[in-house]
C-alpha cells in the first residue's frame, strides 16, 4: 500500500510539467520568449522613470538599448516544431517517477551486509585487552620512577590518554594524571600539548 502511495505522490509532483502541453499556455518559441522579456523590461523602465528612480538621460539610453534588442528579437526566425522535444518530455514525465519508484522495490538496490555482532564484540574485546595491557605497563612504570621527574610526567600523560580512550571520556583519574603530568613536564616536552588540550576539554565539559 505504501508503495502505491509513493508512486501516486511521484506522479502528482510531476503533474505541473504536463501543463506545457496545454495550448496557449507559456511561450513556445525563442522569439516569443525574447519579445516578452524585452517588453517587460520596457514596462519596468517606465515605472522606474515615473517613480524618479532613474534620470531622463539614463532612461532614454536604457530604453533605446531595450528597443534595439526588441527589434533584433523580432527578426528571429523560429525553428520548425518537429515534435522531438515533446516526445522527449513525455518520455521524461513517464520515466522519471517510475524509475524513482523502482528504487524502493525489494532487491532493487544493492545491500551491504552489516557486520555480525559477534565479530564486532570480539574485535572490541581484543582492543580492550590491548589497552588493559598498556595501562598495566604504564602503572608499573610510574611505580618505579620519581613522581616529579620528566619520565613520570610522560608516563602520566600516556596513562591518562589510555584511560580516556578506554572509557570514551576523560575520567576523574585521567584528569588528575593530566594535571600532574603538566605540572612536571619540561617546557619542550611533546606531551604538554596533549595535557593542556585534555584539561581544557574536561573543564569545558564541566562548565556546561
Amino acid at each position: 500500500m505504501i508503495l502505491l502511495i509513493m508512486l501516486g505522490l511521484a506522479l502528482l509532483l510531476m503533474l505541473p510539467l504536463a501543463f506545457i502541453f496545454i495550448p496557449g499556455l507559456g511561450v513556445r518559441t525563442r522569439r516569443e520568449a525574447a519579445l516578452a522579456l524585452h517588453r517587460a523590461q520596457l514596462v519596468e523602465l517606465q515605472h522606474e522613470h515615473a517613480d524618479e528612480r532613474i534620470g531622463n538621460v539614463e532612461y532614454e539610453a536604457a530604453k533605446l538599448e531595450v528597443e534595439r534588442r526588441l527589434l533584433a528579437a523580432d527578426a528571429l526566425t523560429p525553428a520548425p516544431m518537429n515534435g522531438n522535444a515533446r516526445l522527449l518530455l513525455i518520455g521524461t514525465l513517464v520515466a522519471l517517477p517510475i524509475m524513482g519508484f523502482a528504487l524502493y522495490l525489494p532487491g532493487s538496490t544493492p545491500g551491504v551486509p552489516s557486520e555480525p555482532h559477534a565479530a564486532w564484540a570480539a574485535r572490541q574485546a581484543a582492543e580492550d585487552k590491548k589497552l588493559d595491557k598498556i595501562i598495566s605497563i604504564l602503572r608499573l612504570h610510574l611505580a618505579q620512577v620519581a613522581p616529579d621527574s620528566a619520565n613520570a610526567s610522560q608516563g602520566q600523560a600516556y596513562l591518562a590518554e589510555a584511560l580516556t580512550e578506554k572509557a570514551g571520556a576523560i575520567t576523574p583519574e585521567a584528569l588528575a594524571l593530566f594535571r600532574q603530568s603538566l605540572a612536571h613536564a619540561p617546557q619542550n616536552a611533546s606531551w604538554r600539548a596533549l595535557d593542556s588540550q585534555r584539561i581544557a576539554q574536561a573543564e569545558a565539559a564541566a562548565s556546561q
